[in-house]
């Protein structure tokens, strides 16, 4: 899995590179925007999962009484 990781990584900082053709600017510019966006959809998967596996649990318990 990290390698994986890893080689996802490089390709997207890789593309980053080449489409911002030797430009610092717009090479940061894409890459923070790809951060938070990362981020953002961490977030929304981790709350989305973790409320899934809250009721999942409730109704395993229900079940049992």
């Amino acid at each position: 899995m990290p390698v994986i990781f890893i080689a996802a990584s490089l390709l997207i900082v890789g593309l980053d590179l080449l489409i911002s053709w030797n430009s610092y600017e717009t090479f940061f510019k894409i890459l923070g925007v790809e951060v938070l966006l990362a981020v953002v959809v961490w977030v929304i998967l981790t709350l989305v999962f973790s409320g899934k596996k809250n009721k999942d649990t409730d109704s395993a318990v229900e079940d049992e009484v």
